[in-house]
């Protein structure tokens, strides 16, 4: 099925893709079994399912703050209404608590912390009917949201990363809202703006991820325009600040799209990547990791359940995954944790 559809986009099929372990394992997860010196290794990794988001959602955003994840607006019925709501999912309590409403888009924007505070970048208002160029930061200090340098023009579903004080996007949709751009866009954000360019992404696309590693920002597969049946796309970019230019590197297994929330940099320097929309509109259960340094892709064990527009990060040795849809439109609650890696 997997090489059915790539061949149908007119891709090669991927190289075969190794199974996950840990830092500095590259055999995969460990099987409990002792050692000569008579050590047990640690348990193989595994997926439970703990309190659901307080409201179901799917195409909602995240970003870990203080070692909590933080799920954002989103959809929530078939008929793409949207939320303002923040839920903040403590991984230590594994219980949820409210956070501050969004101000302005619900859906599709691009977020980051940066210590305590949090910034949200473009999107779309409503049911997709409102495009925006308007940036906001929720400052720790004194719990509001307070305006940023806005974007140059609307601009929404891109790969975006914080790559030490600077945020960037990068693709996602050009100024009709329909097709691709190749845009990418660059804000210190230590200070008031204004936004600059930079190499632009070599092939424009959306609905991908984003992240940053290594002094790279990666683009991460996506899809071309609206196409979410046959437009999906397998590849993968590196951008050098050094020489501002963009590198193919290996690309993701699968085409896919919808991975927004769900694409991060790991804290060993590695790229988790859960889930997504593949060609057909068919919600994955894949939980795939990309090692940069070997450009190299690997798997872990599957979600218990297939999920587009879910939101993830790894937080310490687990992953969390929430919300999310199992169907296209139908938007989920769930909430699992994989431990331990």
């Amino acid at each position: 099925m997997a090489v059915v559809a790539l061949l149908a986009a007119g891709c090669n099929p991927p190289p075969e893709v190794a199974d996950a372990g840990g830092p500095g394992d590259a055999a995969g997860a460990d099987l409990g079994i002792p050692d000569a010196a008579g050590a047990v290794d640690a348990p193989a990794f595994a997926w439970r399912a703990v309190a659901p988001c307080p409201l179901a959602r799917f195409e909602a955003n995240g970003t870990v703050v203080n070692g909590e994840l933080w799920v954002l607006g989103g959809f929530i019925s078939r008929a793409l209404d949207v939320t303002t709501q923040v839920d903040i999912f403590d991984p230590a309590a594994e219980t949820w608590r409210p956070g501050p409403a969004l101000p302005g888009a619900q859906t599709h924007f691009g977020v980051a912390a940066v210590g305590g505070d949090v910034l949200v970048v473009g999107g779309f208002y409503g049911n997709l009917v409102s495009r925006t160029a308007e940036v906001w930061r929720f400052t720790a200090a004194d719990a509001t949201w307070q305006a940023g340098p806005p974007l140059p023009a609307e601009q929404e579903a891109f790969a975006w990363a914080l790559m030490g004080n600077l945020f960037r996007v990068a693709g996602g949709l050009g100024p009709d809202g329909n097709t691709d751009t190749g845009t990418h866009l660059v804000w210190d954000v230590t200070t008031t703006g204004p936004w600059t360019a930079a190499a632009p992404l070599p092939n424009p696309r959306n609905h991908g991820g984003g992240a940053a590693t290594g002094g790279l920002f990666y683009a991460v597969a996506g899809r071309h325009g609206w196409n979410e049946n046959s437009g999906d796309d397998l590849e993968v970019h590196a951008y050098d600040p050094s020489t501002d230019s963009w590198a193919a590197r290996a690309p993701i297994p699968m085409a896919r799209s919808e991975i927004g929330a769900s694409t991060s940099a790991m804290s060993d320097g590695r790229i988790l990547v859960v889930g997504g929309s593949l060609s057909g509109i068919i919600p994955s259960d894949d939980v795939l990791v990309y090692d940069p340094t070997a450009d190299a892709w690997s798997r872990l064990p599957p979600l218990p359940g297939p999920r587009k527009g879910t939101v993830a990060a790894r937080i310490s040795d687990r992953i969390i995954v929430t919300t999310g849809s199992p169907t296209s439109t139908d938007p989920a609650a769930d909430t699992w944790i994989g431990c331990c890696f």
